[in-house]
């Protein structure tokens, strides 16, 4: 699709540094999927918190203990 847009050019060659894109399409394009990518997270993140837990504290407590007893360093 083509259209005719302004854009500050200062914000868009700091857009292609920072997703390592050439052209302008491509930095759109990316831009674009970032966005979207960041929002379906944020929309799994606030699922996931949703999610009830039959646990008390000190389950849970017990649960991370084990998970960071495990890790090598």
């Amino acid at each position: 699709m083509k259209t005719t847009i302004e854009m500050d050019r200062e914000l868009l060659e700091q857009a292609k540094k920072v997703l390592g894109t050439a052209t302008i399409k491509g930095t759109i394009d990316e831009s674009l999927k970032a966005v979207v990518r960041q929002r379906r997270l944020q929309a799994l993140a606030d699922a996931l918190g949703t999610i009830p837990l039959d646990l008390t504290s000190d389950q849970l407590r017990h649960q991370r203990k084990k998970r960071t007893t495990r890790v090598s360093r």
